[in-house]
């Protein structure tokens, strides 16, 4: 991080650069401390860090109130943590049928990409892929989160008193998601997926007076390695009728995220998530619909301190939805429409808003956290093709129509799926 102090005519300049852990948590050289300063002129202290978190920290830190920085960085972990990994659903589904004695597939589509559907997989079936997500996470709520947005505005007796703060952070993840789904029985799926995610951060912020710089700081960060991993059961309960194309029914699906990324290094959230979803799908011909309702435990819940009331705020729990349809637009095509969305209980969002602490001031305001959830709801377009036997490339896109959390405005998605 560098820091620049204006006072009495003379500037200071200090810099530093670091890089976070590689795939896999692999050891890198020991970094150059940086240098934290204090929120307003006056003596400095250096502390060590080597995480992404950290860092976003402590670059928002010197612009904001005294907990501005680790909001910043804890709706970073929040927003990335959520992005969801896309449907690990087998898109080839061949079954034996009866009347004939023939294996014949399941469904004249491929399956949604982010939604699931009731069907499974079959018996001693394998289905096995990855999804490719590159997302830059370019707001926080309403503001933009890579283009000068507030951090601080404190009102003081003289305009040499007062401050106003502002930051531009670029915050980018590319994720693979290396998946798998089984058929253990004709109704009884088991799957997991692995993320593994590349992170990279650079940023600025400035804390001005009425009369000129006080304070200027940057830094940059990167890291890669392992994010959360999931673990999934599905089990088809009922049917809708008989027959091949299946004509759809109900499942169940249990969901659990591990800790296996590193929440300081935004790629993980650092708890264990449980998800039950309930499942339905249906249609024989070439539209078919599918819906999504589900509520996810967390083991513990993630907090950090907020400066409006100087109280701790804890995000826990989430709730999910989502509901689209598959269209054959020919035997090898499949259209793919999803809308979803959920939230986070608790806490989590993280805004522009009243500073407790307005010592000096005569009204202050702050990036700060707040006793509320997070919302979203995205739009998610796309298409799967049958390339050459059973494998299936997929192009898709999150877009967000409404998030109060970290987000990116378009995911662009990319995958493949090879059943055996």
């Amino acid at each position: 991080m560098r820091i620049k102090r204006a006072a009495h005519g003379w500037t200071c300049l200090f810099a530093l650069l670091f890089t976070a852990p590689a795939w896999a948590q692999t050891p890198t050289p020991t970094p150059t401390p940086p240098v934290q300063p204090a929120p307003f002129p006056g003596t400095t202290t250096t502390t060590e860090t080597t995480t992404i978190a950290s860092t976003l920290s402590q670059i928002v830190g010197p612009s904001g109130a005294t907990h501005s920085g680790d909001a910043t960085a804890f709706a970073a972990q929040m927003g990335m943590a959520m992005t969801p990994y896309g449907a690990s659903s087998g898109g080839f589904l061949i079954k034996l049928d009866p009347s004939t004695g023939l294996e014949v597939r399941a469904a004249t589509t491929f399956g949604p990409a982010f939604a699931e559907r009731a069907l499974t997989s079959g018996e001693g079936k394998l289905s096995l892929g990855a999804n490719f997500l590159s997302a830059t996470y370019d707001r926080l709520d309403e503001l933009k989160f890579n283009d000068n947005f507030q951090t601080r505005s404190a009102t003081g007796a003289t305009p040499s008193a007062s401050r106003s703060g502002t930051a531009t952070i670029n915050l980018t993840a590319r994720t693979t998601v290396l998946y798998a789904r089984m058929g253990v029985s004709d109704n009884f799926d088991v799957g997991a997926s692995i993320p593994l995610v590349a992170v990279k951060l650079s940023g600025t912020s400035s804390l001005k007076s009425g009369v000129g710089d006080v304070l200027f700081a940057q830094g940059t960060a990167t890291s890669a390695g392992l994010g959360d991993v999931q673990g999934i059961a599905k089990y088809r309960f009922y049917s809708f009728g008989s027959g091949q194309p299946d004509p759809g029914g109900l499942a169940v699906m249990v969901t659990v995220t591990v800790p296996t990324g590193d929440r300081e290094q935004l790629r993980g959230l650092g708890v264990t998530r449980t998800l039950l979803t309930l499942i339905a799908s249906s249609g024989q011909g070439r539209l078919r619909p599918h819906g999504n309702v589900g509520f996810g435990y967390w083991s513990k819940g993630v907090g950090v301190v907020s400066d409006a009331g100087n109280t701790s705020v804890e995000a826990r729990h989430e709730f999910q939805f989502a509901g689209g349809i598959e269209f054959e637009a020919a035997p090898k095509l499949t259209m793919l429409v999803d809308v979803l969305g959920g939230g986070v209980l608790g806490g989590g969002r993280v805004g522009f808003g009243s500073v407790a602490d307005t010592t000096g001031f005569t009204g202050s305001q702050g990036i700060v956290a707040l006793n509320e959830g997070t919302r979203r709801v995205d739009l998610a377009p796309g298409l799967k093709a049958n390339l050459k036997g059973k494998l299936l490339v997929s192009l898709n896109a999150l877009i967000a129509l409404r998030d109060t959390g970290l987000h990116a405005r378009v995911t662009p998605v990319a995958g493949i799926d090879l059943t055996f």
